[in-house]
């Protein structure tokens, strides 16, 4: 996600074309608080639209991590985001 956002979309498909790697990572982009909290939470019109700006807020904080993450292995990029632990 944040690797593919990095580089010019072109360039990124092109440069992984070949790539086998089956696993791409769990999608929380997208789906974060819907698969976490209940969809009752959901129905407040108010509260929906928090969660929204919440679940933005949350998505960098995982993002940033993976520079931490990456910074020790310098075989990988910077924003490598495909770990399956």
């Amino acid at each position: 996600m944040i690797e593919k956002k990095s580089h010019i979309e072109d360039v990124y498909t092109l440069k992984h074309r070949h790539d086998d790697i089956e696993y791409d990572g769990y999608d929380y982009d997208n789906n974060l608080f819907s698969k976490l909290l209940s969809n009752v939470m959901f129905g407040n019109k108010h509260l929906a639209d928090f969660l929204k700006h919440l679940q933005k807020s949350t998505i960098w904080m995982i993002d940033s991590t993976l520079l931490i993450r990456n910074f020790w292995n310098y075989t990988t990029n910077k924003y490598y985001d495909k770990h399956n632990n």
